[in-house]
């Protein structure tokens, strides 16, 4: 996790593909994970259990459930007309942004494993 925002913060970009290579479909799929992870998935799970049953607090996972869907639908629709009105340099500065806030999330989940460790030691 770590790597992968300092690579976001010093801004190198992986291999870039040109228009005349072939694209593989099958990584299309890969997205998905992003998209709805594993941390989202586990969310949801301990929200749902900690409701103990109250049908407003299930109305309103499910309200969250709905808006994060339609906040990324609209993102995901209009991806296009975001690149135009960002353009390069703006697309840049949030890469650095999500790289920073990923470090610093990297660090305290290093911190706190560290910490862990050593208290039980």
């Amino acid at each position: 996790l770590l790597l992968v925002a300092l690579q976001l913060l010093s801004g190198g970009e992986g291999p870039t593909q040109t228009a005349n290579e072939d694209v593989n479909v099958a990584l299309v799929p890969l997205g998905t994970p992003l998209l709805a992870g594993p941390g989202t998935i586990a969310a949801v799970i301990v929200a749902v259990s900690e409701s103990h049953g109250d049908i407003g607090a299930y109305t309103a996972i499910a309200a969250a459930i709905l808006v994060a869907h339609l906040v990324v639908a609209l993102a995901l629709l209009f991806s296009t007309s975001i690149i135009k009105v960002l353009k390069v340099s703006g697309i840049t500065l949030l890469a650095k942004i999500a790289g920073l806030l990923l470090a610093a999330i990297a660090v305290q989940l290093i911190a706190t494993s560290v910490i862990g460790f050593a208290a039980t030691a």
